[in-house]
């Protein structure tokens, strides 16, 4: 779940929402490892509720209200058999107290088991199916529930996309029989991907400033203080790694942070960050800032 991708976006929503200034020097260590918690708690808060939805409709069904496909679906159940061996959460959401984000879509739901009981199948593909079709068209289209998610933490917001597809693509794999066979991961399993995104951070901290003169005068037709802030923060970050990770090619770099760029800023910042990118390699490689290693890396 937490892949590169994921820790250098977690990296640029750092820095963005916070002065260099306001971040205490003691929690610099720690900082992305404390971001990628928060990432860990949203997918556990996510079973949470999915553990809830399944308790809710069930209780329905003692109410003489029926709705077999969440009530009685071993992937709804699936979920209640899951536990966190490794991970201590920092953010808990009590999901009992709080039926009205179930309550909320529950209409939908019924409508959707309605649909399905017409099909007159009784297998688990069936079942998997309503499970992605109700978690992906009505949980996750829930403004109201997105907005409880935004007002949590306002991190996960960015995280709730990783989130979400690592359910869906893990989901459809389980041994119903075997809870272990769907991952519930720790910061543990993602040591190496919260390292680099650690030694990202902590070379954009150290070298803003110098990161900052080396945009300076290299943004065709915009001064550095009318571009966005957020694309300038991407573009800081994407030089600091072309610079400080040797191992990393030149094009990775650029094209994460070009995505990055078009999914959380303008439709326009892709194109911008693109061209601010290449403009800046070749005067950095001619430098000798740029310097890359290993099989394939020369340039």
């Amino acid at each position: 779940m937490l892949n590169r991708r994921h820790i250098r976006t977690i990296v640029v929503q750092s820095i963005y929402s916070n002065s260099i200034e306001s971040i205490e020097s003691k929690e610099l260590k720690y900082y992305i490892n404390k971001c990628s918690s928060s990432s860990l708690d949203l997918l556990y808060c996510i079973v949470d509720y999915l553990k809830e939805i399944n308790l809710f409709f069930n209780n329905l069904e003692s109410q003489k209200f029926s709705c077999p496909l969440v009530s009685s679906n071993p992937y709804f159940f699936f979920f209640t058999k899951l536990n966190a061996k490794s991970f201590k959460r920092r953010q808990i959401i009590n999901w009992d107290l709080n039926h009205n984000y179930i309550i909320e879509i529950q209409d939908q739901i019924f409508d959707l088991n309605k649909e399905f009981l017409q099909l007159n199948k009784n297998d688990n593909k069936i079942r998997l199916e309503f499970f992605v079709k109700c978690y992906s068209e009505i949980i996750l289209n829930s403004n109201l529930f997105y907005e409880f998610i935004e007002d949590q933490n306002i991190n996960w917001v960015n995280d709730f996309p990783y989130v979400n597809s690592y359910i869906l693509k893990n989901i459809q794999k389980v041994d119903l029989q075997n809870p272990d066979s769907f991952p519930l991961p720790s910061l543990f399993d993602f040591q190496d991907e919260i390292k680099f995104g650690q030694e990202l951070f902590n070379n954009v901290i150290a070298n803003y400033h110098d990161l900052k003169l080396k945009i300076e005068g290299r943004t065709p037709n915009w001064d550095s203080d009318r571009i966005a802030k957020i694309d300038y923060i991407i573009i800081i970050t994407a030089i600091a790694e072309l610079i400080y990770f040797p191992s990393i090619p030149t094009k990775v770099s650029i094209n994460e942070f070009i995505d990055i760029a078009k999914d959380f800023s303008t439709p326009s910042s892709g194109k911008f960050v693109n061209g601010v990118l290449d403009n800046m390699v070749k005067d950095l490689i001619e430098q000798g800032l740029i310097v890359k290693s290993g099989r394939g890396l020369i340039t």
